[in-house]
């Protein structure tokens, strides 16, 4: 770095902040998709009441990535429960070695997919699951 013969040297405590870019960070999904109860996870589907029938509970996922390598990262799935207006949404990944899921969690939710995963998102983000 050069200085001007007037700069004086900054302790770093006084350096300026210099904000980085965010979106280079994060995380990223593919829009939902269908999927079937052989494919979704047990976690998830263990908190899915019998009394309801599953034919009228829409699973869902969607790949989540890593926006700074562009690495899968895991999957956000979701179960619409449109009779309720409500759904249940885990994030889903492998941690060494294991195929693990977030804390199930139900949420009022219209019978659509997109905004049921941005929601999982941000309750998986708070606890630290994802960037």
């Amino acid at each position: 770095m050069l200085l001007h013969p007037n700069d004086e040297l900054r302790p770093l405590a006084n350096a300026a902040v210099i904000e980085t870019d965010d979106d280079d960070h994060g995380t990223y999904w593919t829009p939902a998709v269908p999927m079937t109860l052989r494919e979704a996870h047990s976690n998830l589907i263990s908190q899915l009441p019998p009394r309801l029938g599953f034919h009228r509970i829409r699973l869902m996922t969607a790949c989540a990535y890593d926006v700074a390598t562009g690495s899968p990262v895991g999957y956000f799935e979701i179960a619409l429960d449109p009779d309720n207006a409500r759904a249940c949404g885990v994030f889903r990944t492998i941690f060494e070695g294991e195929d693990i899921t977030s804390k199930p969690v139900w949420f009022p939710c219209e019978n659509d997919a997109e905004p049921a995963v941005e929601k999982v998102f941000q309750m998986t983000q708070a606890d630290g699951w994802v960037l």
